[in-house]
């Protein structure tokens, strides 16, 4: 594992566990409390046209479609920590070429 997909592990656990500890304090509740809110909303909508575009990149790249969309379908569900192991996984081979 090279320096790069280190961080973007280590970015990704440190998210789920930012996520853990805001579930543990509000739950889901406060989630609702955010969309209500118009930068709520909007944050949210960025995140999933990011979603798409990660997914694009992530179709392009994939050589059958159903990994792509094992990959692609869970960012709309779980986020980008998706996006983070589908990088970190497509670097290994990216690395091993050097």
């Amino acid at each position: 594992m090279n320096r790069l997909q280190i961080a973007l592990g280590l970015a990704g656990l440190v998210f789920i566990g930012f996520c853990a500890l805001a579930y543990n304090r509000v739950g889901l509740t406060g989630f609702d409390r955010v969309i209500a809110e118009p930068w709520g909303l909007v944050t949210a909508l960025d995140v999933m046209l990011g979603g798409v575009a990660v997914s694009a990149v992530i179709f392009l790249t994939e050589k059958d479609w159903r990994v792509a969309l094992a990959w692609s379908a869970p960012i709309f569900l779980l986020g980008h920590v998706v996006s983070i192991g589908w990088l970190v996984v497509r670097m290994i081979p990216l690395y091993r070429q050097k």
